[in-house]
Order: C-alpha cells, then sequence, then structure tokens
C-alpha cells in the first residue's frame, strides 16, 4: 500500500463477500486528513466492515482527491455496485438555515455570508426532516466528479446532517434538556445540544489543544446556562478514556460518559475491540432515512 495510506483501524469479518455488496450498505466519512468507512449486511442487519484510514502529506483538495484515486485503484470492491452508498462530507464551511428563511436560488448568498469560498467548489444543501432546517455546504468540484465516477446513486450528505438526525430520532421521547452532545473528530469538536422543540444547538470548533476543547465546551455552557456540575455530558468520536482530552473533561465536567451504539443492527465480532462510541456518524446514518 502507499505509504500516504495509514491505516487507524482495519475490522473485517470473514462473511464479508465482495462478489456480493449488491446486498450491503456503504458508508464512508471523509475529509482532507483521510476517510473510514462502514460495510452493513441490510438483509442481516449486521455491520461486517469497519476499516479507517489517514491521509499523509496532503493539505489541498486536488491532493485529497489524487489521492482518493490511488486508493481506490487499490481497493476496486469499493466500485463495486451497492444496495446503497452514503458518503458524509467533513467541512466547517457549512451554515444551517431553519426552512422557513431557505431559498434554494440564494442558497450561494447564505454561505457566502459566513464563508470564503472559491471558484472551485460547489455549494448543496441537505433537508433535515426532523429539525426542519436545511444544512448549506460547499463540496469541491474535484471531489464532487469523484464522488458522480465512482458512487454514481450515493447520497452526498454532509457529515453533520445524520449526526444531528441521528440524535434526533435516538433521543426521542426522552429528556434531553440537561445533556449536552460532544462529538470528537481530528482536531475538531462538535457540540450538539437538544430540546423538546428538536435543536437548541450545533457548532463545531477546531481545536489543537485538550485546553482547546474545554474551553469551546464551557464558553458554549456558559452562553447556553449550563452548570458543569450536574450537566450530562454525552461523548462521542475519536476520543478515548483516559487520554488528555477526557481527563480534561473529566476534571471540568462532573457527569461525563460515553454514547453507546444504536441497538437498530447486530455487528458482527470483530467490532468488540472498538469502542461503542467510536464511528458514532458511520453506524447511525443507517436509522437516519436520509
Amino acid at each position: 500500500m502507499n505509504e500516504t495510506f495509514v491505516p487507524d483501524s482495519t475490522y473485517r469479518d470473514e462473511a464479508l463477500n465482495f462478489s456480493k455488496t449488491d446486498r450491503y450498505v456503504l458508508s464512508i466519512q471523509l475529509g482532507l486528513d483521510g476517510f473510514s468507512f462502514s460495510v452493513l449486511d441490510r438483509e442481516l442487519k449486521k455491520f461486517l466492515a469497519l476499516e479507517a484510514f489517514s491521509f499523509k502529506g496532503v493539505e489541498t483538495s486536488i491532493q485529497f482527491c489524487k489521492k482518493l484515486d490511488e486508493f481506490l485503484e487499490q481497493h476496486p470492491w469499493m466500485k463495486n455496485h451497492f444496495h446503497k452508498v452514503y458518503l458524509l462530507y467533513e467541512t466547517p464551511k457549512a451554515t444551517l438555515i431553519p426552512e422557513p428563511l431557505f431559498e434554494n436560488s440564494e442558497r450561494d448568498q447564505f454561505l457566502h455570508f459566513n464563508h470564503d469560498l472559491s471558484t472551485y467548489e460547489q455549494i448543496r444543501s441537505d433537508y433535515l426532516k426532523n429539525i426542519e432546517a436545511y444544512q448549506i455546504y460547499s463540496i469541491p468540484d474535484c471531489l464532487k466528479y469523484r464522488v458522480d465516477r465512482y458512487f454514481k446513486k450515493a447520497e452526498l450528505l454532509h457529515f453533520s446532517t445524520p449526526l444531528i438526525e441521528s440524535l434526533i430520532i435516538t433521543t426521542k421521547n426522552q429528556d434531553v434538556s440537561n445533556k449536552i452532545f460532544l462529538n470528537v473528530r481530528n482536531h475538531y469538536l462538535d457540540i450538539v445540544i437538544l430540546n423538546e422543540e428538536g435543536l437548541r444547538f450545533f457548532n463545531s470548533f477546531y481545536f489543537a489543544t485538550p485546553e482547546d476543547l474545554i474551553y469551546y465546551l464551557l464558553f458554549v455552557m456558559e452562553q447556553l446556562g449550563f452548570n458543569p456540575e450536574d450537566v450530562d455530558l454525552r461523548i462521542m468520536g475519536n476520543i478515548r478514556k483516559f487520554s488528555k482530552e477526557y481527563e480534561m473533561l473529566y476534571t471540568y465536567v462532573r457527569n461525563v460518559s460515553f454514547e453507546s451504539r444504536t441497538g437498530a443492527f447486530n455487528y458482527s465480532y470483530v467490532f468488540d475491540k472498538v469502542p461503542h462510541h467510536f464511528y458514532y456518524n458511520l453506524f447511525n446514518v443507517n436509522i437516519c432515512g436520509l
């Protein structure tokens, strides 16, 4: 394998059959620093594979797209026909707009108001039915071209769309008034706060140190009136127990716990060593009906 493709995790059930991909759902989450994917057998409702890779030395979307070409050439089975393909794109260039304020003809203006965009980006929008809002975001031309080329019928989404929608679904009929959901990615944290009406708050923040992470969390808590002594902080994503980030959270917030996997599916024994809060989006996009 090319040395710029660094495997972070590889889990495959021996029942995975590349000649029967038409019965599988392939879910991919990607950003400039790499990507991860899961494979769900829709007939068995069972996850059979999960893999994650980092791309080294990639700083631009053009470089990423070239590495993606190389990776898919080395993994031709991913270009097979699948029952369904979800492609979740990570980008900070995104803006949530309530449905009553959304106009498709004006989505460029909405996004330009908050973000600097190049002429080599396309603007898209996802509809989040459970909060009656649109997520407007940009995607590089080169990546959209490859999605159309390799995954012709893929459901292309901003990564936050299934994150928010799945939390709404899995917490239905629960008291979420004192809960904060924290999703940790590579140098980014996503904060989701729900209420009885749906979504109260969502934002993503770049962090370089554990101190940055706790700063943004405590800032949001202060602005929205949460008490670190009694708030219920639920963590998911790329953060391990006893890591510096976790220790920082536990120092400042009394009630910290990890989110569990959805019980809507079964999971191969090969996932037994994977912390249940890891890869939340890859598993939960499948319950959103997107």
